[in-house]
């Protein structure tokens, strides 16, 4: 007895027909594993065994099925060792004709733990020093995966975490101008998936990379993506330090004492820093010092009042 179901259309409704085949999937991804792990030199055989079925599950709307196939399918290619069948896999099932979204998810999320960290989703995970051929294939698979998640909005956070991977790669092979275009390519303040924090942190790289490559009209541009407000909301400190200190660097390309004194003295007013000595002194210094060295106006004498009434600078 044939163990495929049909469910009905909803009366009057424009529910497409599914077919149930979860019966024969769970027999059919059995017997595939059965193939490879008799041999790995199976894998071509067990995967057309499994690509069959994935049009069926995909035409018949058996989603649920559908991404079990799916993740079935990259599950092989990694148990058989095989980086260029999982490479090719991947490509292929990600852009079938009318692939489901939930199955396109499925399989970044399948592939995601073997390139990346599970614990942050964008450090790249560490191959062995002279295994440049997992090291390739790492990078490789994270340039699909890519690939696959530009323009889904359901697959947002994944490009930006996968981009920014992609950057720390570049960077670490010596592209940082590389590593600083790739990471522009995102711009994540519009993402609605991405937390607050997190879109933050991905910012901050943008300004990092920007200003290692010496781009600092692009630095500028992007420092005004992070709404200063945020920085002091509870739980943002590395952030807010972070952020001033990359902001110094800027500043002082501009040779503008005034918005120096400006950074230091944000550093200063930080609750962790004002709780170790020798941060906020050193903070404290060097917002003295520039301020000293700006140009005399409005703002500089109202803050140098200000500052003047502080006791710390008894102490420094």
């Amino acid at each position: 007895m044939s163990s495929t179901g049909a469910s009905g259309r909803a009366e009057g409704g424009q529910l497409e027909e599914r077919v149930d085949l979860s019966a024969e999937t769970a027999s059919k991804i059995s017997q595939a594993r059965t193939l490879v792990a008799s041999s790995p030199s199976n894998l071509r055989d067990a995967l057309a065994l499994l690509a069959a079925l994935e049009k069926r599950c995909r035409v018949g709307n058996d989603t649920p099925s559908l991404v079990r196939v799916c993740e079935a399918c990259l599950d092989l290619c990694k148990e058989a060792g095989d980086d260029e069948a999982l490479l090719a896999t991947l490509k292929n099932l990600s852009t079938r004709r009318s692939q489901k979204a939930k199955a396109i998810g499925a399989l970044v999320t399948k592939c995601l733990p073997w390139v990346v960290d599970e614990g942050d989703g964008f450090t790249p995970i560490v191959i062995a020093e002279g295994n440049e051929a997992a090291a390739k294939a790492r990078d490789a698979l994270v340039e699909e995966l890519r690939e696959i998640t530009d323009g889904k909005m359901y697959l947002e956070a994944e490009r930006a975490r996968l981009t920014r991977a992609m950057a720390i790669l570049k960077e670490s092979a010596g592209d940082v101008v590389g590593a600083a275009d790739v990471l522009q390519e995102v711009h994540v303040e519009t993402y609605g998936s991405i937390s607050k924090r997190e879109k933050v942190e991905f910012i901050l790289e943008q300004m990092r990379l920007t200003l290692a490559k010496k781009d600092y009209v692009r630095a500028a541009i992007v420092s005004n993506k992070i709404q200063r407000k945020t920085l002091e909301e509870e739980g943002m400190t590395a952030e807010k330090i972070k952020f001033y200190t990359l902001l110094t660097q800027y500043h002082r390309h501009d040779k503008n004492a005034l918005e120096l004194a400006k950074d230091y003295h944000a550093i200063y007013s930080t609750n962790s820093v004002q709780e170790k000595e020798n941060e906020w002194k050193e903070a404290l210094i060097n917002t003295v010092v520039f301020l000293c060295l700006s140009e005399y106006g409005n703002e500089m004498k109202d803050m140098m009042e200000r500052i003047n009434l502080d006791t710390n600078l008894d102490k420094i």
